[in-house]
């Protein structure tokens, strides 16, 4: 907390402000809680969760649904008072938990891609070290700044506060780039490289062997069919961390509204991207088996008419 001299210099410029850019971000938020909760019950639904294939991808979206869920209590503190902080304290650090939770997990899986292509290795046996880490560390993690009180009302939400009384609060600061922007960068450059790396070594080996599977047998092959949907995860999460990113170091020099608004556009829909993403996927699959369905009925009853046709001649 900033001592006494800190209140007389500084305005208390600490509550919630902008309410048009909180109402937006929220919005999204509820369509992406929507959207994530569609796809994890139609998943269940359907018990494609006995696959790995679909619960890692339904790991990420639980991550996206939850975030989405704390997100959307923030709409509690739009007539923000100070009654209300130890609600805002508490709303903050599991929207933080919840946030790192996706964000291990989508590292996971896309660890999980980059070693079946370049090793030729499904590691189904190290499910339970994803689930493990993705939930214990984010509670670490997010209790340093539950410790030293640093959770709190913070611009247009219940965060970090990177500033208290008007004034630069430099240990909230160091805070929100300790516990999330740093992961976040860490994470974007290590998913982006394994991206890159998983590109070229599929076109390397596509070029170097010509007509021979890739993948060098086909029980690899149907397993990297099983497994390529899950490639839309990085693609989204990278995609979408690059603007808060920006915006971030824009805030240390010289800060652009317009920025702000977009960056604070790119969580929601990034969770948002992750529930229509599984939805898509499920209705693809299913529409897939059953089209193969209907060709299988379809090669049944006209290859019996054949074979009573063959007998009648003969």
């Amino acid at each position: 907390m900033e001592g006494a001299d800190s209140n007389v210099s500084c305005s208390n410029n600490g509550s919630l402000t902008n309410k048009r850019l909180i109402i937006i971000h929220e919005l999204l938020f509820c369509a992406s809680m929507v959207a994530c909760l569609f796809a994890l019950l139609w998943l269940a639904c359907l018990k494609l969760h006995r696959q790995l294939l679909y619960r890692l991808a339904a790991y990420q979206v639980i991550g996206s649904l939850l975030m989405s869920i704390f997100q959307v209590c923030q709409f509690h503190f739009l007539s923000y008072d100070d009654s209300k902080y130890t609600l805002c304290v508490i709303v903050a650090y599991l929207d933080q938990v919840a946030a790192l939770i996706k964000l291990i997990f989508g590292g996971w899986v896309t660890f999980h891609l980059f070693y079946f292509v370049i090793f030729y290795k499904n590691l189904t046996k190290l499910e339970p070290l994803y689930i493990i880490t993705s939930l214990l560390f984010p509670f670490v993690i997010s209790a340093i700044p539950l410790a030293t009180g640093s959770y709190g009302p913070n611009g247009q939400w219940c965060w970090i506060q990177g500033r208290r009384f008007g004034c630069e609060y430099l240990t909230g600061f160091i805070e929100q780039f300790v516990t999330f922007y740093g992961p976040l960068f860490l994470l974007l450059v290590l998913e982006s490289s394994a991206m890159l790396i998983m590109l070229v070594t599929v076109y390397y080996r596509s070029c170097k062997k010509g007509n021979v599977s890739v993948f060098g047998s086909d029980q690899n092959k149907t397993v990297f069919k099983q497994l390529i949907p899950l490639v839309a995860y990085p693609i989204i999460f990278c995609t979408f961390s690059i603007p808060p990113l920006i915006n971030r170091v824009y805030e240390l020099t010289s800060p652009n509204y317009g920025l702000r608004i977009f960056s604070s556009t790119c969580f929601p829909i990034s969770s948002l991207a992750a529930g229509l993403t599984l939805t898509a996927h499920i209705a693809i699959v299913k529409c897939f088996a059953r089209r193969h369905s209907y060709r299988a009925q379809y090669e049944v009853i006209h290859g019996s008419e054949e074979v009573v046709t063959v007998k009648q001649t003969n």
